[in-house]
């Protein structure tokens, strides 16, 4: 069975206090109390899954399963915060390995043990904040919680937990960009490598090969090949490469949680693939660069863009989007839509996306990740 995922995170798993101390959580903690108090919240529970969805829960804690199962995290107004899993008492050694948080439930069914840690802590009713559930969590599992929970008063707090992860600390930009480092590592050996007869699984093959090595905890890679009538973006196959082609590369990773991602436009040349340097899309997306500031709505960076787009003559490919927040995420707020009217702000890590027709190749994309500070947006993935 072919998926594009597998059941087991099988990269790097680990929690390097340098990087990441525990005061960082700490102060995250203390920061959502705060807001906590201000909103008349108990308890707050976070919600996430493994692969994608892990970010509310790791927010707080730090922790993420190997396996595909749901995680999620509570804390009261005091700052109390336990972790409650779905997995077996054995796995509990390892949870106390990656996790600043003190109590630590492993169970079932997270929906039932949430309400029993809710009961133990004479927490029903009361008001309680929910941040991923809705979104996340098994349909089934959500009823259970929704009944056992009628009495309360339940606020949604998806506002107050996307607003303070969009903004990331010091810590979160360094950790976005050393996955940011391992992107261009990768491309880096792409451009540099022949693959003479190489499939395009014979190619991911080699790039997750020098990621994992460099420490990514995951890795994903789309390939895109414009020349061909009918194309998308999709995972790779058993297919070889034509000479001249043109080969778009979308790749992602994460390192300790924290993911980057780029895109690269190339062409097939004997037994390499080398990257197109398109001097107008270049120009145009370094201008971009420059226009995207602190204060500026991510709606308002969007409408320019579109209205550069169609000035230069461009016919822009949509479907993949312009870009979007990113960190515990490979995809989160803000969203560079024409419906985002959230400001941009200094300290957010954003992807930014450029896909437009070509007569000649088919279709160039040119992606980065970035870090905007006072001065502007600064590209990590160079």
């Amino acid at each position: 069975m072919e998926t594009m995922q597998p059941t087991l995170k099988n990269g790097r798993y680990a929690w390097d206090r340098v990087n990441m101390p525990e005061a960082e959580f700490q102060e995250r903690a203390r920061r959502i109390t705060k807001a906590m108090r201000e909103k008349k919240i108990d308890v707050l529970l976070l919600y996430g899954n493994t692969f994608n969805e892990y970010g509310n829960p790791c927010y707080v804690t730090n922790f993420v399963m190997r396996l595909q199962r749901g995680v999620l995290a509570a804390i009261t107004r005091r700052g109390d915060v336990t972790l409650i899993f779905d997995g077996a008492p054995r796995g509990l050694p390892t949870v106390r390995k990656m996790t600043w948080a003190k109590e630590h439930r492993a169970c079932a069914d997270v929906s039932q043990e949430c309400v029993k840690y809710l009961t133990e802590k004479k927490l029903i009713p009361s008001r309680v904040g929910f941040a991923g559930i809705r979104q996340f969590m098994p349909n089934q599992q959500f009823r259970f919680l929704s009944d056992a929970l009628a009495g309360c008063t339940v606020i949604d707090a998806d506002p107050l937990i996307n607003e303070m992860r969009m903004v990331k600390s010091r810590k979160e930009c360094d950790q976005i960009q050393r996955a940011s480092r391992i992107l261009t590592q990768a491309f880096g050996y792409l451009f540099e490598t022949p693959f003479p007869g190489t499939t395009e699984r014979g190619v991911e093959a080699m790039l997750c090969r020098e990621s994992r090595l460099e420490g990514a905890e995951d890795f994903r890679m789309m390939i895109g090949r414009p020349m061909q009538r009918t194309w998308a973006f999709r995972p790779a196959e058993e297919n070889s490469f034509s000479p001249g082609e043109t080969v778009l590369i979308y790749l992602a990773v994460a390192f300790e949680r924290y993911w980057a991602e780029a895109a690269r436009t190339y062409v097939v040349k004997g037994s390499s693939l080398e990257q197109v340097q398109g001097d107008l899309l270049n120009n145009l997306y370094g201008q971009r660069l420059k226009e995207m500031a602190p204060g500026k709505s991510a709606s308002q960076f969007y409408r320019e863009t579109m209205a550069e787009l169609k000035k230069a003559g461009f016919e822009y490919i949509s479907d993949y989007g312009l870009g979007h927040g990113i960190g515990l995420g490979i995809k989160e707020r803000p969203l560079l839509t024409d419906e985002e009217d959230t400001p941009l702000k200094e300290g957010m890590c954003l992807s930014l996306r450029l896909l437009i027709r070509d007569k000649a190749l088919g279709a160039v994309m040119l992606g980065n990740t970035l870090r905007l500070t006072k001065k502007g947006a600064e590209v990590l993935t160079v």
